[in-house]
């Protein structure tokens, strides 16, 4: 399933429906309901073969996202859509046998409702990749993966929560557990909740917690775990998925190991999406032919990441970034949705490569020195924004601070790293997935269980200059042992060979573009600055300023005009872009 809502209180018949459905500005998914003494579900359609929800006179469970399962094989993710999968997990959970933390991988959310107790069991994942968010009071007790939909149920649409729309403006993530709404919370990654017959009130255990420890003697000992980690998830698919398969193919490395891993008897298809042919692109064509892949290209318009803005921030809801949705439109045009799997390469920088670890200053403008953890650096000091009043940024600096304390107390060496990691939803690119899963049968191999796991084991410094990346890697990518990453060094050799390859290259790239040899968008994504210079731009503005109501009590100058405060020098680019979808969201949600 893609998204459920449940209520303890029983809903009538087609609200929830309709609630769900109103996420998506085409193809809407059949919702299925279920009503009872027990409450009220809705779940819409699963992409993911073997996961459609499954009933017994006692039970309901359901399972959100298509996690692989590590207790049996997964042949029935090539069959026609049905339950084997959701029957599996509910059987062995029966049993009493389920180890949540090691039986599935990748994302999924498990809800399981006992009819004739209304016991209601909720299993996040590891990282809560796929969020979950309640709301309960005296009287009832909601729990829901859009947050958005849940407000509404709950009539919560109007209760905002204006120091999590500022967060959101300014880092691009609500700090957990808030949401744009005061009344819903998210809750806990790795936990299995419990909802009793007379309580509106959900009893968590933790099946997992990232601790700072040390599992591994040696950095080549973490890289074959980590190799056969991958190797294994992705075997789990393909080997019940035997055709069919497509990926993500860029000019950089993570998706060079996917490609290693694909299936050698089958020629799977490789597709990356840009403004036109550049650099980016002719890398990914080359390490497409590398490995035996079909190379497509998708071409987007200059306006790309203007046009989705209302579809994809109606899919990844309030306080999630949607200009992460990359792939929608091409979903439909390159055919995603047809794919039995699609494999990309979301969160290797995150839990690999030490993406959120603060590095000295400067260091990150120029790529070929060599990555050094900045430690004075403190991601909780006081926030200062002229544009914002002193009570609401004082609250949101007391907001980051308490969730920087929590991870501290599992991860004192690493807790400003992992403030940005536990749980996803605090990391601005997880509504890549979000947006994908709804879409098409998505994998993301850098997001398994034993990625996550060994990640949380490893000392910082191996993440840095990507060492453990590349020891794990380099058997992987030696079919492009000279082929150059679009940033222009060569991901088969460590960072202290790179450093003096990169600098040559990144010299050519910069007097290029200020002489005018090297023209145009060369990266993967879209050009923002001609985005926001555009007449299309200067309209949304206008159309969706009335959103800045809900939240002009908190901006010191109550007069601003909307147009110059998307030009305040106070916002950086990706604040404005948050700005905007935040305007958009607080008209949309109150229609």
């Amino acid at each position: 399933m893609s998204d459920f809502i449940y209520s303890k209180k029983t809903i009538r018949q087609g609200k929830l429906t309709k609630e769900i459905q109103r996420i998506y500005h085409e193809d809407k998914p059949y919702v299925r309901e279920f009503h009872g003494e027990w409450g009220s579900l809705a779940v819409s359609n699963n992409h993911y073969n073997g996961f459609q929800p499954y009933e017994t006179n006692e039970h309901i469970c359901i399972v959100m996202g298509g996690p692989v399962l590590y207790f049996q094989d997964n042949g029935f993710l090539e069959d026609p859509p049905g339950c084997m999968g959701t029957q599996a997990i509910f059987s062995r959970w029966l049993k009493g046998d389920i180890n949540w933390g090691e039986d599935l991988s990748g994302p999924f959310v498990i809800l399981i409702i006992n009819k004739d107790t209304s016991m209601v069991k909720c299993v996040t994942d590891l990282m809560s990749f796929i969020p979950v968010y309640a709301f309960y009071d005296s009287v009832n007790i909601q729990i829901s993966t859009h947050v958005d939909v849940l407000a509404r149920v709950s009539s919560q649409q109007d209760n905002i929560d204006m120091v999590s729309q500022i967060d959101f403006i300014l880092h691009g993530v609500i700090t957990y557990p808030y949401t744009t709404y005061k009344m819903i919370k998210q809750i806990s990654p790795a936990t299995e909740y419990s909802i009793a017959d007379n309580s509106c009130e959900l009893h968590s255990i933790n099946y997992w917690v990232p601790e700072e420890k040390s599992d591994y003697k040696t950095l080549n000992q973490a890289a074959e775990e980590l190799r056969n980690g991958l190797q294994n998830y992705i075997y789990k698919i393909t080997n019940g998925v035997s055709s069919n398969i497509a990926q993500f193919i860029s000019g950089g490395e993570d998706s060079r190991v996917i490609a290693a891993l694909m299936p050698k008897d089958y020629k799977h298809d490789a597709f990356v999406f840009l403004d036109y042919m550049n650099r980016e692109g002719k890398v990914a064509k080359k390490a497409a032919n590398a490995y035996g892949a079909n190379f497509h290209l998708g071409k987007r318009s200059k306006l790309h990441y203007l046009e989705i803005m209302s579809a994809c921030a109606d899919l990844v809801g309030s306080g999630s970034q949607y200009t992460h949705g990359h792939t929608y439109g091409f979903h439909k045009s390159c055919k995603l949705n047809e794919y039995s799997a699609v494999f990309g390469g979301l969160y290797s920088d995150a839990l690999l490569k030490g993406a959120r670890i603060k590095k000295i200053s400067g260091l990150r403008l120029i790529p070929f020195l060599p990555q050094i953890k900045d430690r004075n650096y403190s991601v909780a000091k006081q926030l200062l924004n002229n544009i914002f009043n002193s009570e609401v940024l004082s609250e949101l600096t007391k907001r980051r601070q308490e969730h920087l304390k929590y991870v501290k107390s599992f991860r004192k060496e690493s807790s400003e790293e992992w403030f940005h990691l536990w749980p996803s939803s605090m990391n601005p690119n997880i509504p890549n997935h979000h947006i994908n899963r709804r879409l098409f049968r998505s994998y993301e191999p850098f997001m398994s269980k034993d990625v996550v796991k060994i990640s949380s084991s490893i000392p910082q410094k191996w993440k840095l200059n990507r060492r453990l990346f590349h020891k794990t890697a380099k058997p992987f990518i030696k079919p492009t042992k000279w082929l150059f990453h679009s940033e222009g060094r060569l991901p088969y050799f460590p960072w202290y060979i790179n450093s003096f390859l990169q600098l040559f290259v990144w010299t050519y790239q910069q007097l290029g573009r200020r002489t005018g040899i090297i023209k145009g968008n060369q990266g993967p994504w879209g050009e923002w600055n001609k985005v926001m210079n555009s007449p299309e731009w200067k309209q949304a503005i206008n159309e969706y300023s009335e959103g800045i109501k809900v939240i002009s009590s908190v901006i010191n100058e109550k007069e601003i005009e909307i147009d110059l405060l998307f030009r305040d020098k106070n916002l950086g680019r990706t604040q404005r872009i948050n700005l905007m979808q935040t305007l958009y969201s607080n008209l949309k949600n109150r229609i």
